[in-house]
């Protein structure tokens, strides 16, 4: 079971990152688990997030993370669930407190889900919502933790500077359907 790190540590990153880890993933090839490890993010439990409400990366939200959504997390942080993508369901974030945002169609660049639109691993998830709300610093120190985020930044990149440059939700639904069609993905 991996812990979050004592409250001394350091953290690699300047945007929190909290991890609600479910463990239904093998911890050796976790990409939560290794940001964890790293110091580029802290697990966190249900009855912490009361007093935090971070931004949640909820692939089941109504509403798409945006630029405007920069002043949350850099107050309060950005919060991935680790589940595995075939046990993850809407209980598992109902009761969590914090903004519940889900993130604009992109293509995952891991070897496990490589090319499958928004089935992204943990790092990917929270990579992208730091470029998309401006924290490209951030973005950068994660995108060197697996050789393979090369990759999703080459998948991506004209993507998150066209979802990272909108200015409303509006104007993101139409960069949307510009690049994915009005059949969106996920």
């Amino acid at each position: 079971m991996v812990e979050s790190a004592p409250s001394m540590v350091q953290y690699r990153l300047n945007t929190r990152i909290y991890v609600l880890l479910y463990h239904e993933d093998d911890p050796s090839k976790n990409t939560a688990v290794k940001m964890v490890r790293m110091n580029m993010a802290r697990v966190i439990s249900p009855r912490e997030l009361k007093y935090k409400r971070p931004v949640i990366l909820n692939p089941f939200s109504s509403d798409y993370l945006g630029p405007w959504l920069r002043g949350d997390v850099e107050a309060r942080g950005v919060l991935v669930v680790d589940a595995s993508w075939r046990k993850l369901t809407y209980s598992k974030f109902h009761g969590l407190r914090g903004i519940h945002v889900r993130l604009p169609p992109l293509l995952p660049g891991n070897p496990v889900n490589y090319g499958k639109p928004c089935i992204l691993s943990s790092v990917e998830a929270v990579a992208a919502s730091l470029y998309i709300t401006g924290f490209t610093e951030d973005y950068n120190e994660l995108s060197n933790i697996y050789k393979w985020m090369k990759t999703f930044h080459e998948l991506n990149k004209e993507l998150l500077k066209a979802y990272a440059s909108v200015k409303s939700p509006s104007e993101l639904e139409s960069t949307i359907i510009e690049y994915w069609g009005n059949n969106k993905p996920c």
